[in-house]
């Protein structure tokens, strides 16, 4: 499998509003750029308070280059376990974003809402969100679907949000509280994928190149020319 590194990271801790909608449709918020160590990455609160509340999400975003990514499938984004355990955690989402707008591609307050909702936007393979765990070590792994393999193999920059369902859904919590999904920063937020075929790549006695593996013994991969014809 091919592996490619995210370039930039981060999360986006939204504005505090009096609503859980309000919140959810806050448009600014407190940014993050390339944290360290377990944080609470993605997180809805709730506090009804007297006199008014306090309601907030929190996003994640990344950023990979995939400039070099050229007719890959099999999409996994591995994302490093929060190290501690006792988290109330909510099953997660991958959606399309347009973040990282400021200099130098950092991440900006005004990115929180620089993401889409819906399917239209999803870029998990699971309908219902994938479940999120925490751990001494190890990864949450991802399945990423086939809108992201076709964005990714298209464009030299591909930017994602991960968000609870809470979020997804756009619903809160039935009494006051917080679920929130940490990420270990100082581990690697790393795509992986297989990687398209490379080598002689012609047709060969009317054979399509895709369905050969071999020529006289000679994995197609290692071939250049064939009687010196490329």
């Amino acid at each position: 499998m091919a592996t490619q590194a995210a370039s930039h990271v981060g999360f986006i801790t939204g504005t505090s509003q009096a609503n859980q909608a309000a919140a959810r449709d806050a448009t600014s918020g407190t940014a993050t750029n390339a944290p360290s160590g377990n944080q609470s990455a993605m997180q809805y609160f709730q506090s009804s308070g007297r006199g008014g509340g306090t309601f907030r999400y929190i996003r994640a975003f990344f950023r990979f280059d995939t400039s070099g990514i050229s007719g890959a499938s099999d999409f996994v984004l591995n994302v490093p376990k929060y190290t501690a355990s006792g988290l109330d955690t909510d099953n997660v989402f991958v959606m399309k974003s347009t973040a990282f707008n400021g200099e130098d591609n950092s991440l900006e307050g005004n990115d929180f809402d620089n993401l889409g909702f819906g399917s239209a936007n999803l870029y998990s393979n699971s309908a219902t969100g994938d479940a999120w765990s925490t751990g001494a070590s190890g990864t949450n792994n991802i399945t990423l679907n086939a809108a992201f393999a076709s964005f990714a193999n298209a464009q030299s920059v591909t930017r994602v949000a991960l968000i609870t369902s809470l979020d997804f859904n756009d619903t809160g919590l039935e009494e006051d509280g917080d679920i929130t999904n940490g990420i270990n920063f100082s581990g690697t937020i790393q795509l992986t994928y297989t990687a398209a075929p490379s080598g002689y790549g012609h047709i060969v006695n009317t054979v399509a190149a895709a369905s050969i593996g071999k020529v006289d013994t000679v994995a197609t991969a290692n071939i250049g020319k064939i009687n010196t014809v490329d």
